[in-house]
């Protein structure tokens, strides 16, 4: 039977007899010796006749136990000691045991528990008497949290209560496991405000194998109904409770995932990203030109690359090949996480030479300064959205829903326009397949223009 806790390198044996109390010696290992009674539980305040234990062994305040407290065995009483020895040498030379009673529910009886843990090789006194009270200790303490020695299947519900994690030591390994797949700062930031409201909701010392499907549908349908949440805001409070129970499922800290057969909200989209009109994308370039030269080429890049706004943020002048004509972006910062080459379109290729890239350090960032654009830092993560914000108040745009990815999809319903391929579309976007290229696409199809006739019938 293998210990778990606090003794978890001790091994527990036993094996059980019938009345009267008398010890039968097996051999001379103690381990070997049977014997029970029938008394039932022990009581506090009285031993029974039959146990050979002191009294004070079951005092707990008036408590009934079903358990004796651990006494250490010391084997014989040494009556001679041979010269040159003494009695504590002599009396670590016999066979020790931790020793007590546990009422089997079964049975009805009491049945006599003896451990050594492989002890009696130490011949040591004072390290033996050690090693052994430790020994004692550690069954003291868990007898004293519930564990039963009789009966497996309740220990292991036991070590699981003990040991689990609680739901804030579950966001702290979920946190950090983010942070070391480099999981956007603000995609962490967004899982872990819905994830603190429902520590909020249930408690900081719940534990995680304590936390039922209620517990998730109550805390969602609370704030649904208290915050006038959205279908949107709800399925995000769902994804984000659903991502922390896949990781705590993958590591072991719970047996199952409470988030996964929950219903989901209707969702009403929100109209954001929108493609620019071509008048408003007119205005936008001129006023860019005129007052902030940082954000058109940035805007410049977005378009002509498709390459996103934080790889944008990260991306250093040794990524850039002008020599063959492409942009790599490494996979530990693509969202894909594969380097795959951007091509540098001809209308972009003057406009990243008027740089001289070759006088910069080559680990220098390409948006490293909103003045100079190039430098050796890399910029936060609101600049080049302040930036844009800007023009936009400037031109009385705000309430249209344009974003830096308005960029990207004006860029990807001009290519659909002139001819592309979904295939070269695809690969423009580093998409990871076809289907998310279609998917992507579907979105922008209403700002498709119907140009040509109706053919008559």
């Amino acid at each position: 039977m293998n210990n778990w806790f606090g003794a978890s390198r001790f091994i527990i044996g036993r094996v059980t007899g019938s009345n009267p109390v008398t010890p039968t010696q097996t051999g001379k290992d103690p381990d070997k010796q049977q014997t029970s009674c029938e008394s039932g539980f022990f009581y506090v305040k009285s031993l029974p006749n039959s146990l050979d234990c002191p009294t004070e062994n079951f005092a707990d305040m008036g408590r009934i136990l079903p358990y004796s407290i651990p006494v250490i065995k010391k084997g014989k009483t040494i009556k001679t000691i041979p010269k040159g020895s003494t009695k504590l040498h002599e009396q670590a030379k016999q066979l020790w045991h931790i020793e007590f009673f546990f009422f089997n529910e079964a049975t009805g009886k009491n049945e006599r528990l003896r451990i050594t843990n492989g002890l009696n090789r130490i011949k040591d006194p004072k390290e033996k008497l050690k090693q052994f009270e430790a020994l004692q200790l550690a069954y003291k303490e868990l007898l004293e949290t519930g564990y039963n020695p009789l009966d497996e299947k309740q220990n292991e519900k036991l070590k699981k209560s003990i040991v689990s994690i609680t739901i804030i030591e579950a966001v702290e390994k979920f946190k950090e496991y983010h942070i070391s797949k480099r999981t956007r700062p603000t995609t962490i930031r967004s899982y872990l405000s819905k994830i603190k409201q429902f520590i909020t909701h249930v408690g900081p010392s719940k534990k995680v194998i304590d936390i039922s499907d209620y517990d998730i549908t109550d805390y969602l349908n609370t704030y649904e109904a208290s915050e006038k949440w959205t279908g949107v805001t709800y399925n995000y409070g769902k994804t984000s409770l659903n991502n922390l129970f896949k990781f705590l499922l993958v590591n072991k800290y719970v047996t199952t995932n409470p988030v996964l057969n929950l219903e989901r909200r209707k969702e009403v989209r929100t109209e954001i990203h929108q493609v620019f009109s071509e008048d408003d994308f007119k205005l936008i370039m001129q006023w860019l030109r005129a007052n902030d030269r940082y954000c058109l080429l940035f805007a410049q890049m977005l378009y002509y690359t498709c390459i996103r706004p934080k790889e944008l943020r990260e991306t250093r002048l040794s990524f850039i090949d002008l020599k063959n004509n492409k942009i790599t972006i490494p996979a530990h910062i693509s969202k894909n996480r594969k380097a795959i080459p951007v091509k540098i379109d001809v209308s972009l290729k003057p406009l990243l030479e008027n740089l001289n890239l070759s006088q910069y350090p080559s680990d220098y960032y390409l948006f490293g300064d909103p003045k100079s654009i190039i430098g050796k830092d890399q910029i936060g993560e609101n600049t080049p959205y302040n930036k844009f914000q800007a023009c936009l108040n400037a031109l009385n745009l705000k309430g249209k829903n344009y974003t830096l990815y308005s960029f990207k999809h004006l860029s990807n319903v001009n290519k659909y326009l002139a001819g592309w391929q979904i295939a070269e579309i695809c690969a423009a976007n580093r998409h990871s397949s076809l289907v998310e290229t279609e998917t992507y696409l579907k979105d922008l199809m209403k700002f498709i223009p119907v140009t040509k006739d109706i053919p008559p019938i």
